[in-house]
Formats: C-alpha cells, structure tokens, sequence
C-alpha cells in the first residue's frame, strides 16, 4: 500500500473539507485543522450557551476517516499537541505507509 505525497494529501485535504464543510482548496500544508476544531467547537458552545462536548466529535470524526482511509491508527500521536497542520498529518501517514509491509 505504497502512496505518494501528493496522494497522501489529497486524501487528507478532501476528508478534512468534507469534515469541517469548506473548500478543500482552503487546506494546504500550513492548515492548522487541530486549532480550527477546538476555535469551531467553542464558537458552537458560546452560541449554543451548552458545554456539550460533542462539538468535538467533528475531530475524532476526521481522525477515524483518516484512520479508515489509510488503514493506520494513529489517534495518540497527537494527543499531546496543541496544534497539528496537514504537513504534520501528512509526514506521519508518509512514515507509516513505507513502514506497512
């Protein structure tokens, strides 16, 4: 399941426009997608006035087609971090693509 770069990213990009409802031509490398979810989900509980949490699905929704897509499960590895671009997505995809047997 060898992919490319420019594959990889496509993939990325179509699955986090259809997640988020934008342009995908709005997503490129710098796209910062972790930020924009939790700016997203707090502009929805303000003007909902609930503190719900399912504002954040939309981000475990993007993760799990990510992981669909590529078959990798890859969740944890940017638990820790506070801010994830496409570029990182992608380079992580990347390594774990080649390193699949």
């Amino acid at each position: 399941m060898r992919r490319g770069t420019l594959d990889i990213f496509e993939t990325v990009r179509t699955i986090l426009a259809r997640n988020l409802e934008i342009d995908p031509e709005a997503i490129d490398l710098e796209f910062k997608f972790h930020n924009f979810i939790d700016r997203l989900a707090d502009r929805r509980q303000r003007l909902s006035g609930s503190k719900d949490l399912l504002y954040y699905i939309e981000a475990a929704n993007i993760y799990i087609d990510l992981s669909e897509a590529f078959e990798l499960h890859f969740l944890a590895d940017f638990t820790d971090n506070t801010c994830i671009t496409v570029a990182d997505l992608i380079l992580l995809i990347k390594s774990k693509v080649d390193a699949a047997p």
